[in-house]
Parts: C-alpha cells; structure tokens; sequence
C-alpha cells in the first residue's frame, strides 16, 4: 500500500460526492448504491433469497434480549415489509471448496449500500482469502430503524449455521465463519458477535473490521479535529446525514419519529445513558438518542468487550473513528481495565464476559475512512489463520493486543504513543457540546 498523488485525488473526488450526496434526496442517494459492480468471468454471483423462518427465529431472539431497550427503539423493525431478506454468494469459479465463509457487511452508515455495490471488495476477499462470501441486503434506515439490521445479520447467521433443506448445504462450523464489516456494516458485526454472546449462541470464528463505525455518540477527540477535514471524507457534524429534499420517504420517517418520541416521552424508560443525550434534538437516522448507549448501537460503549472471537481492527490515523477504534480494541483486550464510559459501567462486576478478546490493532499512516479497498492481504491472511486453527484460538489468557502503525510503504513500527493519548479520555460515550445542524424538514 502506498499513497501517490492519485490517492489523495481519489480522495478529493470522494469528498465531493459526499458533499453531493447530502443535497439530494435519500432515494436518489439509495439509487446509486444498488448498481452493480462489474464481475470479472472468473467469479460467480449467485443471487439467494433467504426463507423468512430465519427473520422470524432472529426477531424471537431479538425481541427477548432487547426488552429492556424496548421503549427507545421503533417497533416497526418486527414488521418484514420488504421483499424479504436478500443477497448474493461470491465465489471464485474454479477455486476449490475450503468451508471457509465470509459474512461481509457493507458500509452506507446504515442508511445506503447493497450487495451489489459490494461485489468488487468480496470478491477481493473470495480470491484472497479463498473462501465464499456471503453479501446481505440487511434492512437501511430510515424505512428501518435499529435493530432491523440487526435482526437480518443474525438471521444471515442462522442460515449458515442451521440451514433448512431449502438453502442446499450442510451447516456451516461457525469456526469456519469469520464476520467482515466496514464502517457501519463493521460496527454491525461487532453488534451481532455481541448479541451471540450474550444470548450463548456460538460465536464466529474472528471478525475483520474495518474502521468500524462502533461510537455513534461522536464522543471521541478525534471526530472533531479540524485537520481531519485534509485526510478524511466523514463528516465533522453531529448529523452524519440530512434527510435531503421532502419525498415519501423522509416523510413517513418524520413520522415514525414522531410516534417514538411520544412513546419516549410517555414511557420515560431508565435506560443507559448520559444527560448530554437529551439537550440536542435526535441527530441519527439510525436510532433515538435515548437509545445511543445500547452496546448493539454503539459497541465501544459496551460494559464489556471480552469473551468475543479474535479482532482485527484496521483504522487509518486520517480519520476521524480513529479514537474510537483504538479505544475499542484495548476495550475488548483488556475489559477489567476499560470500563468505559463511567455511566454504563456499574454491573461490570457481576458481568460472566471478563475474558480479554484477542485484538490485532493496525493503524495506518494519513490513511482516511475506508482505505481498506486498497489492501486487504492482511485481512485476507487473518481470515485464512483464524478458521479451524486451534492453535491460534486457544492463545493464552491475558492482555492481548497487538499494536502496529503501518506507513504508506508497508512498514511496520510499533504504534506511536500519541495515539494512545485517547484512552484517558475523559468524556466518552458523552455528546459533545456542538452546534447540531438540523435538517430543514424538522
């Protein structure tokens, strides 16, 4: 991987767009994520439609371990209203069948992206990592608040794991199943291992996760450098997306806003959280500021991060999750020392997940959000280690995590003090005191 003068034209160009993207309306923005990537005559595409019975087992789940959350989430995500859950196998034609499988979630903040727009990166994955690759068109906001994404990744998991006569294969070892996710679909892998966890379903094999969105709070420094705006296309605002130009869509999200406000304000439910979360107006598409601290929406403000599969966790120090990445790996590596934020951290001691999770932390020079699309080898050589290699698995108890910077050249350095400056800070899980723009519609 090195930078040339193309790579931060490439970024330019991608700034501009997003600049785009936030003045035109949210289907047109839906629009332009579906079409598809070219397919190179090596790779086959197999387009599959998931039998509902795995939604249907995944809301029962759901719908027992989110109760306590009940009252700040949109019930609307137990009603399947679409066209079903969909997505696409990718596979390298010739390749031969290792059992090794992929479950890629793509990025779009939760509100864009599809499997078809995912196609070149899985198959980068298929080839490199010589595996299938499954890519879900889990449920987008804002038609689908949280947890429907949610409920469609656990249902992509149940398919894998305990398939049905329809789905034509035998099920799969979940330590043939690695979790691979950017941005939001990599916050979203990590929701999901923590839901299998604490439900004792049986985790996966590892998770790649790539600048993982697991802080939607914005609490961390890093979110509001100014010199991100150079090296980063994520926005420096509170809002990550406006609803754009009025349409049916943004219409009726305003109004299921609404009925879940009222019910907030009815219930008033005593959920985790911080009184920062009730002085600015909702912000997120995704989810109701009230249910900002839930660890399936946030993951960085879990009580604990222990007891998951092995992590790899790339963030470039361009960007602005940079923070928020790093404080999660040590999180997870070390979860008796980081107990962060200080409000969510009170049943700590009483909790059963107190095994430090194996965490490889790489971050990488000037890189911006989602420079992963350039390199994947390291991902690839994680997936190919971490299934079916016991020897890896069963690495002793103990703080375990391993830091590397890497620079435009591909060499490695051990990770520069500075960049663990964020793990004293203060103010986690708290939004900051910025001005929020709000979208004109509201």
């Amino acid at each position: 991987m090195s930078f040339s003068p193309q790579y931060y034209e490439i970024l330019e160009q991608i700034q501009k767009h997003m600049a785009y993207q936030s003045e035109i309306s949210i289907e047109e923005v839906k629009k332009q994520s579906i079409i598809p990537a070219i397919t190179p005559k090596k790779f086959s595409i197999n387009e599959v439609k998931l039998d509902e019975q795995y939604r249907v087992k995944s809301r029962e789940y759901l719908m027992d371990g989110l109760k306590i959350y009940e009252d700040v989430i949109d019930e609307k995500w137990k009603d399947f209203d679409d066209d079903g859950l969909c997505g696409e196998w990718v596979k390298v034609k010739d390749m031969k069948d290792t059992g090794r499988v992929v479950l890629y979630l793509f990025p779009g903040g939760y509100y864009t992206g599809s499997s078809k727009s995912s196609r070149r990166i899985a198959q980068k994955i298929a080839e490199d990592a010589e595996c299938s690759v499954l890519v879900i068109d889990y449920r987008l906001t804002p038609q689908h608040q949280f947890p429907a994404p949610l409920c469609d990744v656990l249902a992509a998991y149940l398919y894998l794991t305990n398939p049905g006569p329809e789905a034509g294969f035998e099920p799969i070892d979940p330590k043939q199943i690695v979790f691979a996710g950017a941005s939001a679909g990599g916050g979203l892998a990590v929701a999901t291992a923590l839901f299998l966890r604490d439900v004792g379903l049986p985790l996966p094999a590892g998770l790649v996760l790539w600048s993982p969105w697991v802080d939607l709070t914005s609490s961390m420094a890093s979110q509001w450098k100014p010199e991100m705006n150079k090296t980063d296309f994520v926005s420096g605002k509170l809002n990550s997306r406006k609803l754009g130009p009025p349409s049916s869509m943004s219409i009726e999200y305003l109004k299921r806003v609404k009925i879940l406000s009222e019910k907030i304000n009815q219930k008033k439910p005593n959920v985790v959280g911080h009184p920062s979360f009730t002085k600015v107006p909702r912000f997120r598409l995704y989810c109701a500021n009230e249910a900002l601290a839930i660890p399936y929406v946030s993951p960085m403000l879990a009580e604990s991060l222990g007891n998951l599969p092995p992590i790899l966790c790339q963030v470039g120090s361009g960007e602005r999750f940079l923070d928020s990445n790093i404080l999660f790996s040590f999180k997870a590596s070390d979860p008796s020392k980081f107990q962060l934020p200080k409000y969510a951290t009170t049943n700590f001691a009483k909790s059963p997940f107190k095994k430090p999770t194996e965490v490889t932390l790489e971050v990488y020079d000037e890189a911006c959000h989602g420079f992963q699309v350039f390199s994947i080898k390291r991902s690839c050589d994680f997936i190919k280690n971490y299934t079916l290699n016991e020897s890896i698995l069963d690495k002793a108890e103990g703080n375990s995590i391993d830091t590397i910077a890497i620079n435009p050249n591909c060499d490695i350095r051990e990770l520069d003090a500075k960049f663990l400056e964020c793990l004293s800070w203060e103010n986690v899980g708290v939004i900051p005191e910025v001005e929020v723009e709000i979208d004109q519609m509201e």
